[in-house]
């Protein structure tokens, strides 16, 4: 085949692909500017459809928030006089996807053959004129930017009211935000026409276009419609300085009535546990939670009392050496120690010696369960400090009624369902009234529940959900309160008179176990610091987290006496490295608890130039997706 024929059949091929993709051929558009600032407009779109894209007909999609000439987010109302296809009156139906109003035209059981359609849609929308200092004009998005296919050729036309006359026009076309001008603009011979053109706009292309007329032409906004746009313009603000307030006072106040500590007495310095508790008691109510370094403190206390013997030993790797410990329990009667560290060894002083690793997990990991059971069996948690769990539940409802309330209230953002909202959050009202009443009924405790379930859940999702519609200003504001509620959620835990007396002897404990030799001059009679003060209250300061103050007070002395405890052996002289030893032997005894092999889990893995800003356009300074109008719009 010579290179002619060649050039023939792909010009040829090239051509009828062309020819027969789908794609807007013709975009014409009437606008009637009334008197009264509403605007009729009538859109002429020809299509050309091969049942790729338009199988049912014509999908039109138009922004619902336009910004004014301030950046003020502005709802935009649309009502449908008629849509026709070809002539005849079509069925449609619409539908709000976040900020953009679809409207499908055609029949879902209906698909369309092969061919040309001209669709037509009249609607008319109010308060689009821009008004200015010296003019006014109307800045308006004829296609829209959200098409996905070529538009051969965009038209439009402007009219006045009477014979009233244009002054300045300006087109733009392109991508939306690009300024170039690929367009005709031209007025009639007595200036009450405007017309625009352009042609081969690509896809996600548009045109703008923009005529300014003089003031007076155009009725402004009454002082009702002045007064409804001036409330949307600082709705946002209201409505984000009440919503912070009202959670301020709220949780400030609940927090003084429900969270407040009682006042705070001057601390004591003591030198003996308080109230002869053990070291993993003492850990508790201080922390009011179980630690593991308290587990730890435990079985070092046992091995202090001469039940238990900790040997270490080093294993020789690759790369790095690792300390091996063996536990030996050495008195099997375990009466003389408290009874979570006798329930702590009970499952070791089965086997003679046993090795800290997760070999042994089974064994550690019944040990930690007896030992953390008798903890919490001996202390009742709850007389010493006051979660508010209940508060807190609360605090998150009103936080979820407070936020929904803001988010439908300061909404600039386009349409949302009212009575939808409005309903969700009566419904979360009252169950959140009725969750603060006490119920004795168990039936109604249950009942609670699953209401609870049906109703928080769902608005929880709605609530996070509808963030992410919001404007950066409310997502900002409804951030702060989410903060407000962290906050007030971590402080809201409360010391009873009991526990806050407990807790200041445990902080002069704790004050005496971290004081440094130099400052305890400062303390009326101290014990003398001896290797067995050091063992002794050794296990106190790992539960209180203060066990290297504690080692570092004894480092002389413990040197001088070359201290070895009887109930640790190891390759290095434990006074050389107390506090190693017990970073050391902690991560092992966490490790030892830990399944080597647990059971795995299987895992698996529109529309656009929406409307623009009040800026003039007419002036020469908008551009394409800049207005209002625009949106986009395919087949379906």
């Amino acid at each position: 085949m010579s290179l002619k024929n060649i050039f023939l059949v792909l010009f040829s091929v090239l051509f009828y692909h062309v020819q027969a993709q789908e794609r807007v051929l013709n975009f014409d558009v009437k606008v009637q500017i009334e008197k009264s600032g509403t605007i009729q407009v009538i859109e002429n779109i020809t299509i050309k459809a091969e049942g790729n894209i338009f199988k049912h007909g014509l999908l039109r999609t138009y922004p619902l928030t336009r910004k004014d000439k301030d950046g003020n987010q502005i709802d935009v109302e649309y009502l449908i006089n008629s849509i026709k296809k070809d002539g005849q009156t079509e069925n449609y139906f619409t539908e709000k996807d976040g900020n953009d109003w679809k409207v499908y035209i055609g029949d879902k059981d209906v698909e369309l053959e092969n061919g040309t359609y001209k669709y037509q849609i009249i609607y008319n929308v109010p308060f689009q004129i821009g008004y200015f200092d010296y003019y006014d004009e109307l800045y308006w998005n004829v296609t829209g930017n959200g098409w996905d296919f070529p538009i051969d050729k965009a038209t439009c036309q402007f009219f006045l009211p009477g014979d009233n006359k244009f002054e300045n026009l300006h087109c733009y076309t392109g991508l939306a935000g690009d300024s170039s001008s690929n367009c005709i603009s031209s007025l009639n011979a007595n200036k009450t026409i405007v017309a625009f053109s352009a042609v081969h706009l690509g896809p996600n292309e548009g045109l703008t276009v923009a005529a300014s007329f003089a003031k007076g032409i155009v009725d402004p906004p009454t002082f009702e419609q002045k007064s409804s746009s001036f409330y949307k313009q600082i709705k946002v603000p209201v409505w984000s300085s009440v919503f912070l307030i009202a959670m301020s006072l709220f949780f400030f106040f609940s927090w003084k009535k429900h969270g407040k500590d009682p006042v705070k007495k001057t601390i004591i310095p003591e030198f003996l546990p308080p109230f002869n508790w053990s070291p993993a008691l003492v850990g508790y109510v201080y922390y009011r939670e179980i630690k593991k370094k308290n587990y730890m403190a435990s079985l070092i206390n046992a091995a202090v009392k001469g039940a238990v013997k900790i040997s270490s030993s080093v294993e020789s790797g690759i790369f790095l050496n690792k300390d091996i410990y063996e536990i030996e329990v050495l008195n099997k009667d375990l009466t003389a120690l408290t009874t979570e560290e006798a329930a702590l060894l009970n499952p070791i002083s089965k086997k003679v010696k046993v090795k800290v690793d997760n070999s042994n997990y089974k064994i550690f990991d019944n040990a930690y369960s007896k030992w953390h059971d008798n903890v919490t069996k001996q202390i009742k948690l709850e007389e010493f400090y006051q979660n508010n769990t209940s508060k807190k539940w609360i605090g998150f409802a009103v936080l979820l009624i407070a936020g929904l309330s803001f988010e439908v209230l300061s909404n600039n953002r386009g349409y949302i369902n009212y009575t939808f909202y409005a309903g969700l959050i009566a419904a979360v009202t009252a169950l959140t009234y009725w969750f603060t009443q006490s119920e004795k009924s168990t039936g109604w405790t249950i009942l609670k529940g699953i209401l609870a379930f049906f109703i928080f859940i769902p608005a929880t999702a709605i609530f996070f959900m509808t963030f992410f519609f919001l404007n950066t200003t409310q997502m900002i504001v409804v951030g702060i309160g989410v903060l407000m509620y962290i906050f007030y959620v971590r402080t809201l835990g409360k010391f009873t008179e009991k526990g806050a007396d407990a807790v200041q002897r445990l902080e002069g404990f704790k004050l005496y176990l971290e004081t440094a030799e130099k400052d305890r001059m400062n303390m009326l009679n101290p014990p003398e610091l001896t290797p067995q003060l050091f063992e002794q209250l050794f296990p106190y300061a790992i539960a209180l987290g203060v066990e290297i103050e504690w080692g570092k007070q004894f480092e002389e002395i413990l040197e001088l006496a070359k201290y070895n405890p009887e109930w640790y052996q190891g390759e290095d002289q434990f006074y050389r490295r107390p506090v190693l030893f017990v970073s050391d032997f902690g991560s092992s005894v966490n490790a030892a608890g830990i399944d080597p092999n647990p059971k795995s889990s299987s895992s698996s893995g529109g529309s656009s130039g929406s409307s623009g800003s009040w800026s003039s356009g007419s002036s020469g300074g908008g551009s394409s997706g800049g207005g209002r109008g625009g949106g986009g719009g395919g087949g379906w």
